[in-house]
């Protein structure tokens, strides 16, 4: 008795070992399974990829890894200031051929300069015997009909404009303005706000300063450069203000091109004495005409 119950509990035990021996193969085969679905779904939605997106996709990838690409191809097909297909250099230049056809024009070659350096375009009233009577700040009418060509153009982008006035070293010393940075504050200021007032250019997007006669572009040793230094610099500077609006074109000056919203913020400049923003008036500065 004893030993047949021996041998049935080891054939048992026998049998059992090798029941779950032979399952062992559904783990494989399950873990094939699923690693087939695996696969079918990665394909499936690899057929159903946009060629749009992956051109994209790539792009983007290949320009994180060399730089030549993504300076070669600038965001947005290189729309800076809202004009399509050209840098913030190409319109400041665009701008400078605009009004240096109107200079030429004009015959105010003597009287007016344009250049491009690194601050943005600088259009240069030149003298006080050209724009203004000596020692006043008030516009003449010459000088309100160029204004009005610079307004035409500052319509064709959105970049923000600082006007800078300066003077030569000779003292002044009136009830109007006791110093040349008195000067020089209001001849800014009237500048900044016909520009505003009467060319409707937003409020927002300018700014001016005096300086006096402490930024000279020449030494104070002759009166043609004295002349030189006695002026008024109206920058429209690199990058644009979200800030700015389309502003209506009055149709004087040189042809705009359409307006613009600018996307990039400019750093707020109000270097040197007598800085301001917005437009205000500085208190002394003469009334326009």
């Amino acid at each position: 008795m004893t030993g047949g119950l021996r041998s049935r509990l080891k054939r048992n035990q026998n049998e059992a070992m090798e029941s779950a021996g032979m399952m062992r193969w559904l783990l494989t085969y399950a873990d094939m399974i699923t690693l087939l679905l695996a696969l079918f779904i990665i394909l499936f939605a690899i057929s159903n990829i946009s060629s749009v997106k992956f051109a994209r996709l790539v792009k983007a990838v290949s320009g994180g890894f060399n730089s030549t690409d993504a300076i070669n191809n600038p965001p947005n097909n290189g729309m800076v200031g809202g004009l399509h297909g050209r840098t913030d250099a190409a319109n400041l230049a665009s701008i400078k051929a605009q009004l240096d056809k109107y200079i030429a024009r004009k015959n105010l070659q003597s009287k007016v300069q344009t250049r491009i350096d690194k601050q943005g375009l600088v259009i240069t009233l030149l003298g006080d015997k050209a724009y203004y009577d000596s020692g006043s700040a008030v516009l003449r009418p010459e000088t309100t009909q160029l204004l009005d060509a610079v307004a035409g153009q500052l319509r064709t982008v959105s970049n923000e404009v600082r006007v800078e006035g300066s003077t030569d070293n000779v003292p002044i010393r009136t009830a109007a303005y006791p110093t040349n940075w008195e000067l020089s504050a209001a001849r800014s200021t009237g500048v900044t706000r016909y520009l505003v007032e009467h060319a409707k250019i937003v409020p927002t997007r300018i700014s001016f300063a005096g300086y006096g006669e402490f930024r000279p572009k020449f030494a104070n040793d002759t009166n043609a450069h004295r002349q030189q230094n006695r002026r008024v610099d109206v920058v429209i500077l690199n990058g644009s203000t979200p800030q700015a609006t389309e502003e209506s074109n009055n149709g004087d000056g040189p042809s705009a091109a359409e307006s613009s919203r600018g996307r990039n913020d400019v750093a707020r400049s109000d270097r040197g004495p007598h800085a301001s923003r917005g437009g205000r008036a500085a208190r002394g500065g003469a009334p326009l005409e």
